[in-house]
């Protein structure tokens, strides 16, 4: 098991060149808008393809859950290692999250090495990987969007109800970082069906002095804004850089 999580962990980072866009987590959500005690399938995206591309490896999953309004978290029914299920009690807007568990992969010149660079000889470079995904589940009649930004390092929160978003619309997102707005970083959408080819998006535009990004929305559809942000390590003896990549996904109905 660990040979094959070792496997697939250096195939999320070997096959990108440069390593700027490498695989991305994403949630899947198949209803967004369901009745109470309505069942809501949730599939782990995992892959450079959206909304479809890879099967996520158990290994690689550290948590899915969701939060209420109020901030409760609630555990989801797993299916297998990349489905869940929630079943909504009450009306509601929920917040559906999921992260891979965070580690550091090591570029030597005898290959990759999932360590950060001390022991290590040879080392090329070094990054320490955080990835997240966010998605909304609406239940009832409730347009007012809760207190949204949950403490993640890299962030993406809408500024608008994506339950109320038509085509043609401007959707604003803002990207936060430790909590404080992103300027000046790029932030990259897409929807399901525009294109079968990796790392490829609908829409790229960069966030303003406030952190706030404005997408246009192209099409109806399921819908999934990224981001990936890099800093440098504080430590450039273990080593180099963190860096985060984000995921928030939608539907326009």
């Amino acid at each position: 098991m660990k040979k094959i999580f070792l496997f697939f962990l250096l195939l999320l980072f070997c096959f990108q060149a440069p390593f700027a866009r490498a695989h991305s987590l994403w949630l899947n959500i198949d209803n967004n808008q369901p009745k109470v005690g309505q069942a809501v399938q949730i599939e782990i995206g995992w892959g450079h393809k959206f909304p479809k591309d890879e099967l996520i490896s158990e290994e690689f999953m550290n948590q899915v859950y969701a939060l209420n309004s109020k901030g409760e978290k609630i555990s989801l029914k797993k299916i297998s290692p990349s489905r869940f299920e929630f079943m909504p009690k009450t009306p509601g807007i929920y917040k559906i999250l999921a992260n891979i568990k965070p580690g550091f992969l090591s570029k030597t010149t005898e290959g990759y090495k999932l360590q950060p660079k001390k022991g290590l000889q040879n080392v090329v470079s070094c990054f320490r990987f955080d990835m997240r995904a966010k998605a909304f589940i609406f239940v009832g009649d409730s347009k007012k969007m809760p207190d949204q930004c949950i403490g993640d390092p890299l962030e993406i929160t809408p500024l608008k109800n994506s339950k109320l978003l038509k085509e043609g619309d401007i959707f604003p997102v803002k990207v936060t970082f430790d909590e404080k707005a992103l300027p000046n970083v790029d932030v990259r959408a897409s929807y399901a069906g525009f294109s079968d080819q990796p790392n490829t998006y609908a829409y790229s535009t960069k966030t303003n002095e406030e952190g706030v990004a404005r997408i246009k929305i192209l099409k109806k559809g399921k819908w999934v804004v990224n981001v990936l942000h890099e800093v440098p390590y504080p430590d450039p003896e273990e080593c180099d850089k963190y860096r985060y990549n984000y995921c928030f996904t939608f539907e326009v109905k």
